[in-house]
């Protein structure tokens, strides 16, 4: 059977992390010039802790050699693996593991690896994951989850919005005129993410306005597939997440599959308190299956 790995940005919930047998590759998190393994040696809870405290943590990639020793845990045993990657885009994860991987095939030449840059971040990645690792469980070909990752990441959405612009300022990603104007005017962006890259598509003055304008995005973009699994994750601000949740039911209907998790130690430094993001697929994949659905990938 195929492994999957994920990285620490995705955001699953524990209990399909943990049904899937999916692995974690940790990325790095500095607080105080401490370093921290996501999720590992620092709790998403803690990083948060430290934001409220003025505190802003720093991220860095993967450490190369837990990497190179985790990818070699599978390989040495002759097990082959999928490797779901944070954005290109976003972070050096993917060309650095890239090269890694590239080190082990001459090693291990009979063994199959893959890396593949899910162009996505935070519970967007996660699905993509979560849909290799259901495949795998079922049986299906190392070649044909591959091709089938690789066909849902051209129909991931991510949409969230940011409520505190400071947040965006201090990690470089707008400029401070543009956050004093934002905050005088109470501008609530709404971003999504196209080609691996973060684009504010809206600027929106007022919360209620701004999450009303997201759900009607995503209405808008998953109205074809309503039924599906819908991620909604929140920077410490589980009430908007449960609102949002709320909302979406109102506009596509009743879906017990909306999950809701924390936005990850990574991404949270960079969103700040407050961010909230829905995720989904935009249509549905040929070879998509819910937990516990049994599928395989057309031929």
């Amino acid at each position: 059977m195929t492994k999957i790995i994920m990285d620490s940005t995705s955001d699953l919930p524990d209990s399909i992390i943990e049904e899937y047998d999916i692995d974690i590759l940790p990325l790095r998190v500095y607080i105080d010039d401490k370093e921290y393994l996501d999720k590992v040696t620092i709790t998403v809870e803690e990083v948060y802790d430290a934001m409220r405290r003025g505190i802003c943590p720093i991220t860095s990639l993967p450490n190369p050699k837990k990497t190179y020793d985790l990818f070699k845990k599978y390989a040495s045993k002759g097990i082959d693996f999928i490797y779901y990657s944070f954005s290109s885009k976003l972070s050096s994860t993917y060309e650095k593991s890239y090269l890694i991987i590239q080190r082990l095939r001459e090693e291990f030449p009979n063994v199959k690896m893959e890396i593949i840059d899910t162009k996505s971040g935070s519970f967007a990645s996660g699905l993509i994951a979560l849909q290799g690792a259901i495949l795998a469980e079922l049986g299906n070909k190392f070649e044909d989850i591959v091709k089938a990752s690789k066909e849902q990441i051209q129909h991931i959405e991510h949409v969230f919005t940011i409520d505190d612009l400071s947040w965006l300022l201090k990690g470089g990603r707008i400029s401070k005129s543009g956050a004093i104007i934002g905050k005088a005017l109470n501008i609530k962006p709404i971003l999504d993410v196209q080609e691996g890259k973060m684009i504010v598509i809206k600027k929106i003055r007022g919360r209620k306005r701004a999450l009303n304008t997201l759900v009607d995005i995503v209405y808008q973009r998953a109205k074809e597939f309503p039924n599906q699994i819908i991620g909604i994750t929140h920077a410490d601000d589980l009430k908007t997440a449960l609102e949002i949740k709320d909302m979406i039911i109102e506009k596509i209907g009743e879906n017990s599959n909306i999950l809701i998790e924390k936005i990850g130690s990574v991404l949270g430094s960079h969103l700040g308190i407050g961010g909230v993001g829905v995720f989904f697929f935009n249509k549905k994949p040929e070879s998509y299956g819910t937990t516990g659905t049994v599928l395989t990938v057309p031929k």
